[in-house]
């Protein structure tokens, strides 16, 4: 028995694999589908072109490499420039029922991160009745490089075009593969989360989609619109550019060289000033300079999100509850004094646009070392799990550590993230009318499935850190245990991924595992909002327990500015 198959798409026939998941459950996978041209030589940093048919059978058996990046975590550089690729993951090419379909957007700051089964694999998902589909899309310069010279036809925002792309694929091929093109869910983590977010804001994917799931991410968030416009220049410099020429010398400095080499260029510009503002890159979603064609992000963002067409179609959004955990490492390797990481002038909203040494940026430090360092912030339960682990810590001491390492956690885990899923939740209560918003606090404790805090947490502490729900919705080869069915592991896989179809199948995450209708979308009249606590021990419809720390944040803002 043959383990290949081959399908139809509207371009041309492709060859896939037959894969058997941890539980056997059979399903076909479809690697490396060509969604556009490649976008190099003359397409390099131009907007996405759609792929041109082919008559022979396309060979889909093995995965793409994923664009040009440096891995985050580890110090090596891969990926190819010709990297526009979606892999697709079904039970059945001819079901009786067109399938609900689920479309994966990855994170990694928008500088990394791929589509690959090592870290995406579809075992979990494919239980249930979808189609999925993960995406790769350009990352970096060269998928976010903006120059002003509309002659020059650089834009931005290129590897959000990407996916606006995948999706038009998905719409125009994916009833091939058993998916219902009219029943199409877009989820994404982190700068994937973001990036759902952008297409719902955006006219350019108005329709490609009918439900969406945010996690860990939004427009709101201040490292999914970096400000720095100099950046192509800084790049060019680090290859060479002489500074004469303007950009059109700039862009032709960066059309010659090789892509890797503007990938280690753009790593140049993440200096100490920009890691202080929790950034990991310069490059990534931007306002685009002038109209055009395919114009992404004609406006800022806050502004999109008023009118965005995305405000008419239900949504899931949420966020894990110890999300500062992703910065423990360097938390732990800089902290000094009660000033946390960097100064806490460091922390104030950078879209707030405050000189560095005015006294409003110096009262809303202070207010954030008052919050955050005045008062006792520690959770009793984590810090019974914390002794298990430091029993040779005199209690007293562990208290007090623990105390000032929980409330950089929290600070972190709100300037970065849950400050900005909170002003969408915001928008959304604004300028909805009768649909849904559901919001969720993740806090599911299951080492094992925790991967993210295995590479970003080198000792045992508590919590639930920035991504750690993935391993819950995806196989990865990080995994130490077997997953048997019925563990808790599994029960844990099980819930997360019964909400997540339940909700891309009827646009309602209610479903078995959640008690029917425990689970209300926020009240429309605004904060405190409430959300389904997800933990280990039970499910909780409950008022966020991040509401004080959301209440503070948002007092920064003017109504105008938050929303």
């Amino acid at each position: 028995m043959s383990n290949t198959i081959v399908a139809r798409t509207a371009l041309g026939p492709i060859k896939g694999l037959c894969s058997e998941n941890l539980w056997n459950t059979k399903y076909l996978s479809f690697f490396k589908v060509p969604y556009a041209k490649p976008p190099t030589g003359g397409r390099r940093f131009k907007d996405p072109e759609p792929s041109e048919p082919w008559s022979e059978v396309l060979d889909c058996t093995e995965e793409s490499p994923g664009c040009s990046q440096k891995m985050m975590f580890l110090e090596s550089f891969q990926g190819e420039e010709d990297c526009l690729h979606l892999s697709v993951f079904t039970r059945n090419t001819d079901p009786r029922k067109l399938q609900p379909v689920m479309v994966f957007i990855h994170g990694g700051g928008f500088v990394c991160g791929s589509n690959a089964t090592q870290v995406y694999g579809p075992d979990f998902l494919i239980e249930k009745d979808v189609v999925l589909v993960t995406i790769n899309y350009r990352l970096g310069a060269l998928g976010f490089l903006s120059l002003n010279d509309p002659t020059l036809n650089v834009p931005g925002n290129a590897g959000l075009k990407d996916q606006v792309l995948a999706l038009k694929w998905v719409r125009e091929n994916i009833s091939y593969f058993g998916g219902n093109p009219n029943c199409v869910t877009v989820f994404g983590e982190s700068a994937g989360g973001a990036s759902v977010h952008y297409l719902l804001i955006s006219e350019l994917a108005r329709g490609l989609f009918h439900r969406a799931i945010v996690q860990s991410g939004s427009v709101f968030n201040h490292w999914a619109l970096p400000i720095d416009r100099d950046a192509p220049g800084r790049i060019a410099k680090a290859l060479g550019w002489n500074g004469n020429g303007g950009e059109a010398a700039i862009l032709e400095i960066l059309m010659k060289a090789d892509h890797m080499d503007i990938v280690k260029a753009q790593e140049e510009l993440i200096t100490p000033d920009v890691k202080k503002q929790g950034s990991i890159s310069q490059v990534g979603p931007t306002i685009e300079p002038y109209f055009s064609e395919q114009c992404m992000i004609p406006r800022h963002p806050r502004e999109m999100c008023r009118t965005a067409w995305g405000n008419f179609i239900p949504i899931m959004v949420g966020a894990t509850s110890e999300e500062g955990l992703l910065f423990y490492e360097d938390i732990k390797k800089n902290t000094q004094g009660k000033e946390g990481v960097h100064s806490l002038r460091d922390c104030v909203p950078l879209d707030l646009n405050l000189n560095t040494s005015s006294a409003e940026r110096k009262r809303i430090a202070d207010k954030l070392r008052e919050f955050y360092f005045a008062k006792n912030t520690s959770r009793e339960e984590n810090i019974a799990s914390y002794v298990k682990v430091r029993v040779l810590i005199r209690y007293n001491l562990l208290i007090k550590v623990f105390n000032f390492f929980f409330s950089i956690f929290q600070l972190f885990s709100d300037k970065d993230f849950w400050h900005g899923i909170s002003r969408l939740v915001r928008t959304r209560c604004e300028n909805t009318f009768k649909v849904p918003t559901f919001l969720y606090r993740f806090n599911y404790n299951s080492p094992n499935l925790a991967f993210v805090k295995s590479f970003c947490c080198t000792d045992p502490v508590p919590g639930i850190c920035h991504g750690d729900e993935l391993g819950f919705l995806f196989k990865n080869s990080f995994i130490e245990k077997p997953i048997t069915k019925g563990s808790s592991d599994h029960k844990g896989i099980d819930l997360m991924v019964n909400i997540w179809t339940s909700f891309a199948k009827t646009g309602n995450p209610n479903c078995d595992a959640t008690r029917p209708e425990l689970w209300h979308p926020v009240a429309v009249t605004g904060p405190p909002f409430r959300c389904l606590n997800i933990n280990e021990n039970k499910l909780e419809f409950c008022q966020l327990p991040e509401t004080e720390r959301m209440a503070l944040w948002d007092s920064f803002y003017t109504r105008q500015s938050l929303t």
